[in-house]
């Protein structure tokens, strides 16, 4: 027997009730056999319950179930994303936040509409602090939270989907853009570039670097928002979040990174050698 198709990696700080619901989530994914997915909870160093609730969803979960973490010091969700890169084992990733509650579909589609150098890119709709209240074990196994976006959302992310497909046709240099919180890559690509650049430290421009380091390896950015899409539950602000993003303390690294032209970052996936 083979090992899984998929390894879906959810990077996470301390938001364990978030965590729990995007893990029951994960558990009523449909279409795929028990051993097709291994799930990879990826800690930035949680110093609460974060790990209980990965234990006891490892308990009752239908799917292979791993936890990595490390002594947190600062925001470092490059690093974090590596970890569970590291700790995984399948051909195919997709990442997925741990604030961010998937369809029953979505790992489903992700795994139909992967393609060699292409990166599936996703988006999510970002819910109030009402609605995401709202959502409990009984809306995500009835499916129920899926109809609590408004009709307003639902058009903005077909607008995006449909100027991703455009930026690509055109083949725009900076778009279609990559988030993070919801991709779908192969792991010989992610490999190419040395994975997420762990240099940047603190909220931001880790996505946008990595996107450049791709797109310099020949592997393309598409939209999956056609078929899937994520639900953002509300949080506040990580600390280092920027109120622009223009004055964020990773923007002038991101230009400076730009310059480069090798695709593979030194601090990633792979450390240098000492």
């Amino acid at each position: 027997m083979g090992g899984p198709l998929v390894s879906l990696i959810v990077p996470t700080f301390e938001r364990p009730e978030s965590l729990r619901l995007v893990l029951t989530s994960i558990e009523f994914q449909s279409g795929l056999s028990d051993g097709d997915v291994e799930i990879v909870v990826a800690d930035d160093g949680s110093r609460d319950c974060t790990e209980d609730v990965v234990d006891r969803f490892r308990a009752k979960s239908r799917f292979p179930v791993r936890f990595t973490t490390h002594a947190h010091d600062g925001f470092q969700l490059a690093r974090t994303r590596n970890d569970g890169v590291r700790a995984s084992s399948a051909p195919y990733l997709v990442f997925l936040d741990g604030d961010c509650v998937a369809p029953r579909h979505h790992v489903l589609q992700h795994v139909r509409r992967s393609r060699p150098k292409t990166v599936m890119a996703g988006y999510c709709y970002y819910l109030d602090p009402v609605t995401s209240a709202r959502i409990d074990e009984r809306a995500i196994e009835t499916a129920a939270f899926e109809q609590w976006v408004t009709a307003e959302q639902t058009k903005q992310l077909t607008r995006m989907d449909w100027k991703a497909r455009f930026y690509a046709v055109i083949r725009h240099p900076r778009r279609p853009k990559l988030y993070g919180g919801d991709f779908g890559i192969w792991r010989r690509d992610y490999e190419s570039v040395n994975g997420f650049n762990e240099e940047f430290t603190g909220w931001g421009c880790e996505d946008d670097e990595f996107r450049i380091r791709l797109k310099r390896a020949g592997v393309r950015v598409r939209s999956i928002l056609r078929w899937t899409r994520t639900y953002h539950l509300w949080h506040p602000p990580a600390p280092s979040c920027p109120q622009r993003w223009q004055d964020g303390a990773n923007v002038q690294k991101l230009r400076l990174e730009a310059l480069r032209t090798s695709p593979r970052c030194v601090h990633g996936l792979q450390a240098p050698a000492a």
